[in-house]
Order: C-alpha cells, then structure tokens, then sequence
C-alpha cells in the first residue's frame, strides 16, 4: 500500500494513536496501522477502524483521565501562560 498524502510505501506498525470521534479525543493503545516511510501518516486497516468504533459506541473502553494542554491560535498571547 501507498501512502495516500505523499505516495510513498507504508510499513506495518503496533502503537499508539489519536482517535477523534464526536468531539471527544480517544487514546488507542497497541492498535495495528500502516504509516508511511516519509511523511509519517497513519491508515488503519477498514476492519480495525470499524471494531474501534464499534467499540467506542458500546463504551467498551478504559476511562483514564489527565491533562491535556491546549493551545488556542486565536489567542497566541495565552500560550506563555499555558506552557508555563
């Protein structure tokens, strides 16, 4: 498989990805994906996309809280304070 973004080759990789979905950001550990050689992009496969969501839908996951920073664009002279 070629890397959609850049057209590169794409290896097989086991980690840890982002998922957003409805809003909310979910952290998926030890998923299966392809990514790309060059430009770093991440595919996953049709069948393990699915189960992801399917399990999202039934709330089949592990809740797990901590902070994240976030840095508005809109309001660059809060990113100091926000790093700090």
């Amino acid at each position: 498989m070629n890397c959609a973004a850049c057209h590169n080759e794409m290896v097989k990789k086991k980690g840890s990805i982002d998922l957003r979905n409805g809003g909310k950001l979910y952290i998926v550990k030890n998923v299966s994906y392809e990514e790309c050689t060059i430009c770093g992009e991440r595919v996953l496969s049709p069948e393990v996309s699915q189960d992801l969501f399917d399990k999202i839908r039934k709330k089949q996951f592990v809740e797990e809280t901590f902070k994240v920073r976030v840095l508005d664009c809109a309001n660059p002279s809060a990113w100091k304070q926000a790093l700090q």
